[in-house]
């Protein structure tokens, strides 16, 4: 090999790495960019099978032996601890061989039942811990209350110590035994969990909590988001410490921009439903017969157990209303039969004629 092709070959190995840097700063780019779109927009089903119902998820899950995550509005349960934070999530696990509740915090696992109870109940104090956060912070208006608390006590890592008062209670000559945590000092508010067992028999055991809105259980997609925001948090805070105010101007640039794009593309949507609406309703069937068919899709949709979560029933109320709208009703008029100022102007006179033919006498029909 020649000294010049050495020299070239020198030469070209700066600018090949050059390129192997930019390319690998670009994909990790993507990557996190592609990531926090995900982390953003990804749907959060619930748990609940009956969100108004708040003892089948929760039965369930403990008699299954696993963990139940169950996030408190502080605006209903109120603690003289917790006053900055909008809520806060205790964990509880039921121990079937043992017959335990374990709540997070806790030194050790409670009994669900006291053998030697000989007064119809029975009050024990005990100190919980719980995870404190609110809606906001890094969290979208869209989050699930429960995912958006937990991702906010995940960055923050907040807790907060909260005394407990645990009631073992016996009804029916001991038939129905009872078990009901609350916080202390509110033994006339609503329980946070409560723990219902017939005899001393384990396969009868029922557990309820609040239904929404005054407490919630983690989406389904939950697990999945916080493994994203595990990666792109930390990026975010060493980039941010790194290059200081330039990455969050540039930041606050890219979201400024992005919504910017996003309102002209739900504004550009609306045009193009609005013209294709006018297109429809001259070269297609009548409104009427669209509606009729929108309807009867939604009923059909409604019915799927799966998209309850969509409020169908909502969106059908609100077209039935938009319908029966006389402003709506006078420019879906205007779209069938065109504007004619003209005839609004004659009416009046037709109807004076009208009246004058009507009062009339018929002699010249004779």
């Amino acid at each position: 090999m020649s000294s010049s092709e050495r020299k070239s070959s020198i030469n070209c190995r700066p600018w090949k790495l050059l390129r192997l840097a930019l390319r690998i700063v670009f994909f990790s780019l993507l990557t996190w960019f592609i990531l926090a779109l995900l982390w953003a927009f990804l749907p959060a089903p619930l748990r609940d099978n009956d969100p108004d119902n708040g003892s089948i998820y929760a039965t369930a899950r403990l008699r299954a032996g696993k963990t139940l995550t169950r996030v408190y509005d502080s605006d209903y349960f109120r603690s003289e601890k917790n006053q900055h934070r909008q809520g806060f999530a205790l964990d509880y696990k039921l121990d079937l061989d043992a017959l335990t509740l374990t709540i997070s915090g806790s030194e050790h696992g409670l009994p669900i039942f006291q053998v030697d109870q000989n007064t119809k109940s029975i009050t024990e104090q005990i100190n919980a811990t719980a995870r404190t956060g609110d809606r906001d912070g890094a969290n979208l208006p869209w989050f699930e209350f429960a995912d958006a608390v937990l991702l906010y006590w995940w960055i923050q890592k907040e807790h907060l110590e909260i005394p407990m008062d645990i009631t073992w209670s016996v009804e029916a000559e001991g038939e129905l035994r009872r078990m009901e945590v609350q916080i202390a000092g509110r033994l006339n508010s609503r329980p946070l969990l409560t723990l219902e067992m017939q005899g001393f028999d384990a396969e009868t055991i029922v557990v309820e909590v609040p239904e929404r809105p005054y407490s919630f259980s983690p989406s389904k997609t939950y697990p999945v988001r916080l493994a994203i925001i595990r990666v792109i948090a930390p990026t975010s805070v060493f980039l941010y410490k790194l290059l200081g105010n330039a990455v969050g101007q540039a930041i606050q640039s890219i979201i400024s921009a992005l919504f910017v794009l996003f309102v002209i593309t739900v504004h550009g949507f609306l045009i193009t439903a609005i013209v294709l609406s006018i297109w429809r309703c001259v070269g297609g069937p009548s409104f009427e017969v669209v509606v009729e068919r929108v309807q009867a899709r939604l009923e059909r949709l409604s019915q799927n157990e799966r998209l309850r979560v969509l409020r169908i029933a909502a969106l059908q109320d609100r077209l039935d209303r938009l319908c029966q709208n006389e402003r709506f009703q006078a420019a879906v008029e205007v779209c069938r039969n065109g504007w004619h100022p003209e005839r609004q102007v004659g009416r009046p006179d037709d109807a004076e004629v009208d009246v004058e033919k009507e009062a009339s006498p018929k002699d010249d029909l004779d």
